[in-house]
């Protein structure tokens, strides 16, 4: 329910803060007062478009921020709506409103900024608003159909349980089928392929690793002759000098070395050491010349052996490329070929079983759905009984009120039904769809008689009405009292009125009055306490002229309500 309200220079409020209670919340107070800038705030928070006149002359922004408590019955539906836009959220909400001069709107939740089309979401789960403003869940006609199913109670529940069962599993069916192919001529252009992309990848006989060993093995063949003449070049200068005639192979050169350190050996025994070290880096020398002068023996430019590396190396990277970027995303992609291959190949059976169980399941649902539109029926006439002998009492003697049930093409979870609420205000007018037609105050009374009758399932914990009582009087403004004081006992309602019988059901009262503060018009709020209750009463009934007749008449009313509410109705 809405906890608190906070208002700040909107319109004539300059800084209001209104503590709202469970039960039945009157506000009344003289025309222009400012009752509707209250609703008008409410609105704001509910993600209504909000417009720079609203803010008070002479500031840059106007801001509206409530607390709401989430009753248990409300937490479920409200926990999906912050799941689908990745908020997380617990416990109690706070949403704020902030309206700039340069036409800039903020709305915060929970202190994180949100767009204003999320409050509108948030809000159909938390108020439901009624009167002259357009917050209101029955100009909603997706909504209809919901409304109708939830005064049909268990039976209708029951049937839309079996009706979703059915239809879900329907879906599914047609899901694997569609995974098959939507026909044979498709599957088996599938087939075809497939196969073409299988073939291809098996007939190249690849290898893990492969690739990465062709280009090393490609790099050598086209670098041979460079690679022979290093290969020349190294082992003429390690040993083959000695054979051209010439001492300048470093094996010579260490040779000599060796001999000259040999002979200062005779002298100092302690050089003995290097002359060990000399022979084994010689010994060394003169193997790794025997492998260069072997390595370049062997080496030979083969153009016919590159050309037909560099034409598997091609065919390898135009696999990879298409079905790659790996090669061995290649093989594993060709091994999923083959699986895919078996599926469709066994496909026109398994097609043939599925389109058999799709058939049996359409026509379960089909059957299901036509019972379920059957229970709508019979419950929709139920509804307009009641809701006519109710918009009777409401002071709507010639109003009519009709639910269509159309059949759709499509079937759906909630069955093949279109439904739609129709109305008529007056006699010998044909009943039209209510969206189109219903003035505010007709639209709070139908909704007020709509709410009587699902008060106990309804889930949305805050119901406002805004002059519901407008052009009705005498006996007629006491139901409508009574239905508002049936409504409080399992919502939080909060109701604008000029009604005195409305006014004396009140479980909290506020009273809106204007005060002028340094020639500026502001709007105050007032929580009425017993005496202040009735002192007001009595001015909603004969204006500023209070005495003891009409703190008598107040005092009867109180009474009257007192008994009503204590009879538990």
């Amino acid at each position: 329910m809405l906890v608190e309200l906070q208002v700040n220079n909107y319109a004539l409020i300059d800084d209001l803060k209104i503590e709202f209670s469970s039960g039945l919340n009157v506000l009344s107070g003289e025309t222009g007062a400012g009752k509707s800038i209250v609703i008008g705030a409410i609105n704001l928070l509910l993600g209504e478009r909000a417009a720079v006149d609203q803010i008070r002359q002479g500031q840059d922004k106007a801001y509206i921020e409530g607390i709401l408590n989430c009753e248990n019955h409300a937490i479920d539906p409200l926990l999906k709506v912050f799941s689908d836009a990745g908020i997380d959220w617990e416990d109690d909400l706070i949403i704020a409103r902030e309206v700039y001069k340069n036409g800039r709107s903020v709305a915060r939740v929970n202190g994180r900024a949100v767009p204003v089309s999320f409050l509108k979401d948030l809000g159909r789960f938390l108020v439901d608003l009624h009167g002259q403003h357009q917050h209101q869940s029955l100009l909603r006609p997706e909504e209809h159909l919901q409304l109708l199913d939830l005064f049909g109670g268990e039976k209708i529940k029951n049937a839309r349980v079996k009706t979703a069962d059915l239809y879900h599993k329907w879906q599914k069916l047609k899901k694997d089928l569609n995974a098959l192919g939507e026909s044979k001529a498709e599957r088996e252009r599938r087939i075809d392929v497939v196969q073409y992309q299988l073939t291809e990848i098996r007939e190249a006989n690849l290898n893990p690793g492969e690739d990465e060993e062709l280009a090393e093995r490609e790099k050598i063949l086209a670098n041979a002759e460079k690679i022979s003449t290093l290969a020349n070049q190294a082992y003429s200068e390690l040993y083959a000098g000695e054979e051209n005639g010439s001492d300048t192979a470093v094996i010579d050169r260490l040779g000599r070395i060796t001999r000259l350190i040999d002979d200062a050996a005779d002298i100092d025994k302690s050089l003995g050491t290097l002359i060990e070290l000399l022979r084994s880096a010689s010994a060394q020398l003169e193997e790794v010349s025997h492998e260069l002068r072997d390595y370049s023996d062997k080496i030979e430019f083969q153009p016919d052996e590159l050309i037909s590396l560099q034409d598997r190396v091609n065919k390898i990277n135009t696999l990879k490329r298409k079905y790659g970027p790996n090669l061995e995303d290649v093989i594993a992609f060709a091994d999923n070929l083959e699986v895919e291959i078996e599926r469709l190949r066994n496909s026109e059976t398994l097609a043939a079983e599925l389109e058999e169980e799709i058939k049996k399941a359409e026509g379960l649902l089909s059957a299901e759905s036509n019972t379920l539109r059957l229970l709508r029926q019979e419950v929709a006439l139920e509804l307009e009984k009641q809701l006519q002998v109710t918009l009777k009492e409401l002071a709507l003697p010639n109003a009519r009120f009709k639910i269509s049930i159309k059949p759709k093409i499509d079937y759906s979870a909630l069955g093949m039904d279109e439904v739609e609420f129709l109305f008529s205000a007056n006699k010998g007018e044909e009943v039209r769809p209510l969206v189109k037609i219903i003035s505010g105050g007709e639209m709070s009374r139908v909704m007020l008689a709509l709410k009587t009758i699902f008060a106990r399932e309804d889930r949305v914990p805050t119901l406002i009405f805004d002059e519901v009582d407008s052009g009705v009087g005498g006996a007629t403004v006491q139901s409508v009292a009574e239905k508002l004081a049936q409504l409080a006992k399992y919502h939080q309602v909060m109701c604008v009125t000029h009604s005195p019988q409305i006014a004396a059901m009140a479980d909290t009262h506020f009273s809106l009055y204007k005060e002028t503060v340094k020639d500026r018009t502001l709007t105050r709020a007032a929580r009425l306490e017993e005496d202040e209750k009735r002192r007001e009463i009595a001015r909603m009934l004969d204006g500023a002229s209070i005495d003891n007749v009409s703190l008598q008449h107040v005092d009867n009313l109180l009474e009257r309500a007192r008994l009503y509410k204590d009879q538990g109705t």
